[in-house]
């Protein structure tokens, strides 16, 4: 395959400037979160509506703004494919939200191809052809790259320009507003956005907890976070969820207890000790900052049950047609909510198109 690589600031700025005219740009990204809390970007690859194909290698480029501004400029349609991650790696990176973005990975599930479709699944079903997965887990900070790691890198963005290609050719103006909704509601800033005093609700293990366990996570959580980011590691290697949860059902006043802990080694005792033991004695003397229970929404009566269980046999009759899996589909608060006509995430983009709207007609 011709491809350019780029290498060098001006090179980048130029190529940047190129693509700044192009109507939408087919773009994956590689990245690593292995040993740090920030992700590191290892490679961008791009391919243009006229098949043009472009890997960006940041490592080498000391100035990566005109990437970060050819993301955010409205005017090109970045296509990406399961963009999530993608969006949270070029956020957090570039500190600025890229804009006008399209997921094939969403916009599969108006063509039967559910909710979760890989991308090797979506290329064999569509062009015949079986992308080589085996330089998913390489290492992609060692330079120079390997022939298949670029022939794996390249394939994800030159399949990539046809899909979107299909997809454009295929559905309808509804669907595309129905994608254009769940987009909007991926790039709002607050989904990435470090905020510690939220990283207790990321804490595995906490189901069933009162209010107080609730605040001594919080606090530790939100510690955790705060070490992380400032030493850039991994949160686990701080202290992991389980030390989290022990702590918050058994909470100890003395460094010496901490050993007891499950899950907790002697090393983090040393060296994070005082702090864990200063931050569970702030949880208990401040309960004000505990978190507070939602109040949950009023049972549902009879005919509510009623309407309630066939409105379940209808969405899960959608999930098994569709391929997508029941959990990421509906839950039963979210159909109560729309019985009660009240705010829900069933009523905007493709779970609007794909159950509420029908459902709304198959219950009438």
């Amino acid at each position: 395959m011709n491809y350019t690589t780029i290498t060098h600031s001006d090179a980048l700025l130029k190529i940047c400037d190129h693509l700044a005219n192009q109507a939408w740009l087919a773009i994956d990204t590689e990245f690593i979160r292995k040993d740090t809390y920030y992700p590191i970007l290892a490679l961008v690859q791009i391919c243009t509506a006229e098949d043009e194909l472009i890997l960006v290698d940041p490592l080498p480029i000391d100035d990566l703004s005109p990437l970060w501004q050819l993301m955010a400029n409205p005017k090109i349609c970045k296509v990406f494919h399961s963009a999530r991650q993608d969006i949270e790696v070029l956020f957090q990176l570039g500190q600025t939200m890229p804009q006008n973005l399209f997921d094939t990975q969403i916009a599969g599930v108006f063509l039967g191809y559910g909710d979760m479709a890989g991308f090797a699944r979506v290329v064999e079903a569509e062009f015949s052809v079986i992308l080589d997965k085996s330089m998913s887990r390489t290492n992609w900070l060692k330079r120079p790259l390997s022939e298949a790691q670029i022939q794996y890198a390249l394939d994800d963005v030159r399949y990539l320009a046809p899909w979107y290609r299909k997809l454009q050719n295929t559905l309808t103006d509804e669907q595309k507003q129905a994608l254009h909704d769940d987009i909007q509601q991926m790039l709002q800033p607050s989904l990435y956005t470090i905020d510690p005093d939220q990283a207790w609700l990321k804490v595995k293990g906490t189901k069933g907890f009162n209010a107080k366990r609730l605040g001594l996570v919080k606090a530790l959580a939100a510690w955790r976070e705060e070490q992380a980011v400032r030493q850039n590691l991994p949160r686990k290697w701080v202290i992991n969820d389980e030390v989290i949860v022990s702590l918050a059902k058994r909470p100890v006043k003395e460094i010496e207890s901490l050993y007891k802990v499950p899950g907790i080694s002697a090393s983090i005792v040393r060296q994070y000790g005082k702090h864990l033991i200063e931050q569970l004695d702030l949880a208990f003397a401040h309960p004000e900052y505990w978190p507070k229970k939602n109040n949950s929404a009023p049972p549902p009566t009879l005919d509510e049950l009623e309407w309630l269980q066939r409105a379940q046999d209808f969405a899960q009759q959608v999930a098994q047609d569709k391929g997508i899996s029941p959990h990421n589909l509906y839950n039963k608060a979210a159909l109560l909510a729309l019985l009660r006509q009240q705010p829900n995430e069933l009523e905007r983009g493709w779970r609007k198109r794909i159950l509420s709207d029908p459902l709304k007609q198959h219950l009438s």
